[in-house]
């Protein structure tokens, strides 16, 4: 079973921020794992329409004010009984992010966004829609909505989405392993299109749709059945949209997809379903990269050695 061992946690000390702390902490008492809290200050650029200040004084003060507010985190660590390494870098962002993950072996991100509602849910910030292009490991993005009971404790329903590509077993892997930690179920989904369908005669849908049920159901081992209540759904419409409706209707808790894409131009085209999915999804989005899903298979092919 795929297990986390280390979990990075970018903050700004923003509240979307500060909820994915949260849920890094419980997370991680699941599976016995460090969590690295990692908060980095941009250098500072003035420009020339601002008044005349001394740049070294005000990094200083920021770096001051970002470690003092980091031991409020390691408080909150320490509380929870978790292990934390919390680290406060100077530098480029998304290059610290990058350079943190190679360097504390991290297997997992767990990123918030900044939006609640609305509008602010879709401008999620560039740090998190770089982290969704190019996270080279699993990341979970939490929504900047919180509710009471939401935090990792509360999973009691899984949904995987698959197009039947190569990391689905993979996405599975990661969604059975976070299952039987809660004891929560699993609904694996395929949407087939509805203008695909709609082009086809009636009873050519209906053979299509009995078709998809069977492959779905052959992805689910037997093993896994045994350990965990699953079931499978098949719905049609456009992908995005009837994921968002079904994560809505069955109130699930956290929602897993494998980023696959053809090449990396895919995966960085904006308005994939994806990307769709985690800006308007009201519960977490666990993104599991093509790397991740590779490692994870060789890894079982390891130990079946």
């Amino acid at each position: 079973m795929i297990r986390f061992q280390k979990i990075l946690c970018p903050v700004d000390f923003f509240p979307g921020s500060l909820h994915a702390f949260d849920y890094a902490l419980e997370l991680a008492k699941n599976y016995g794992a460090r969590v690295v809290a990692l908060h980095v200050v941009e250098p500072v650029i003035p420009t020339i329409y601002e008044p005349a200040f001394s740049v070294p004084d005000l990094t200083n003060a920021l770096e001051k004010e970002s470690k003092r507010l980091m031991k409020n985190l390691n408080s909150k660590a320490a509380k929870a009984g978790v292990p934390l390494e919390s680290q406060v870098k100077l530098g480029d962002i998304n290059t610290e992010i990058r350079q943190t993950i190679e360097k504390t072996k991290t297997d997992l991100v767990i990123v918030g966004t900044h939006g609640s509602k609305g509008f602010e849910r879709w401008l999620m910030g560039s740090v998190t829609e770089k982290l969704m292009r190019h996270c080279p490991v699993p990341l979970l993005v939490i929504g900047g909505r919180r509710k009471a009971g939401a935090a990792a404790p509360a999973i009691g329903s899984i949904l995987v989405t698959t197009d039947f590509s190569d990391g689905t077993a993979n996405a599975l892997s990661y969604a059975y392993s976070i299952a039987q930690e809660r004891q929560a179920k699993i609904d694996l989904l395929h949407v087939v299109d509805e203008l695909a369908l709609l082009e086809m005669p009636s009873n050519i849908r209906e053979s299509v749709i009995a078709g998809v049920r069977k492959n779905l159901d052959r992805l689910v081992p037997e093993k896994a059945r045994a350990l965990c209540e699953t079931h499978t759904t098949v719905a049609t419409g456009t992908p995005y949209q009837a994921i968002l409706k079904t994560a809505k209707k069955d109130k699930v808790a956290l929602i897993v997809m494998n980023v696959h894409g053809k090449g990396m131009l895919d995966r960085v085209l904006v308005g994939s379903t994806a990307e769709r999915v985690v800006r308007g999804a009201e519960c977490p989005v666990l993104l599991i990269p093509p790397k991740a899903s590779a490692k994870a298979g060789r890894s079982k092919r390891e130990k079946a050695a």
